[in-house]
């Protein structure tokens, strides 16, 4: 049996990068149903959508257009849901980021940004919880942080400042949601080859390519092992864990 056998999960951000590796990694894992939550279902790496691999792989799944930020679509989402027989899991995945210069930081640019990053995240997870305690499930929410939560880094104020409030705010979900036997985690990705890192000019490229050789496995880390470590939080091999927050970063972390 796979660690999601008979599961249903709901992935935001689903199309591309992370989500993507996250929803496919759930089918091979056995989950019942997956949807796939985000603005548009072809992914910014090319080729088949995240459903159609999916359903390739004989996985019930649907794709379901969503903007975090509005968080009224996001309840309405998860109550659509309930045809399906509700969420099981759900992933917070779904986020922005841009390289920025501090001094030349506007409002608006920090308002969309957090609305997306952070507002998106709280509102998305209390969307599933309120599900699950209504249908009464000992359910699981899995957010998506990152290394920028953990140290701040000069050419990403407001995507590290966001995520640091996220990771805190996740440890308080988790305390929360105890007492209905519903777990919240954190995984923390550490610099990993998605378009959010590949789509950015030379400038950035040359800074991750610096960066990589401080890590101490000496790459980048793959969609795909960002989500195997989020199955297992997922799953029920993971009882007994909620509130932690686990970096998975090729070690970077650990000597920054």
């Amino acid at each position: 049996m796979g660690l999601l056998e008979g599961k249903s999960i709901f992935v935001t951000g689903g199309s591309s990068g992370i989500g993507r590796a996250i929803a496919l990694a759930a089918g091979r894992e056995g989950a019942r149903y997956v949807w796939v939550a985000s603005r548009k279902p072809e992914p910014h790496e090319g080729g088949e959508t995240t459903v159609d691999l999916l359903h390739a792989a004989g996985t019930a799944s649907e794709f379901v257009t969503l903007d975090v930020a509005d968080t009224a679509a996001v309840f309405a989402a998860i109550e659509a849901t309930k045809a399906q027989g509700g969420v099981d899991v759900m992933v917070c995945n779904a986020g922005i980021n841009a390289k920025e210069d501090f001094l030349s930081i506007t409002p608006e640019q920090f308002d969309r940004m957090k609305s997306v990053n952070l507002d998106g995240t709280l509102f998305a997870a209390q969307a599933a919880a309120k599900q699950m305690v209504a249908m009464e499930k000992r359910g699981s929410i899995v957010v998506i942080g990152s290394i920028g939560g953990l140290r701040g880094m000069r050419f990403s104020t407001m995507y590290s400042g966001l995520k640091a409030a996220l990771i805190n705010m996740t440890s308080s979900m988790a305390d929360a949601l105890g007492p209905q036997g519903i777990r919240v985690n954190t995984v923390n990705p550490g610099i990993t080859e998605t378009s959010l890192v590949t789509g950015q000019g030379p400038e950035f490229q040359a800074m991750i390519g610096e960066v990589v050789k401080k890590i101490p496995l000496r790459r980048q880390g793959q969609p795909n092992e960002i989500a195997e470590a989020v199955v297992f939080l997922a799953s029920d091999r993971a009882s007994f864990i909620t509130g932690a927050s686990l970096t998975v970063d090729g070690g970077l972390s650990a000597r920054m």
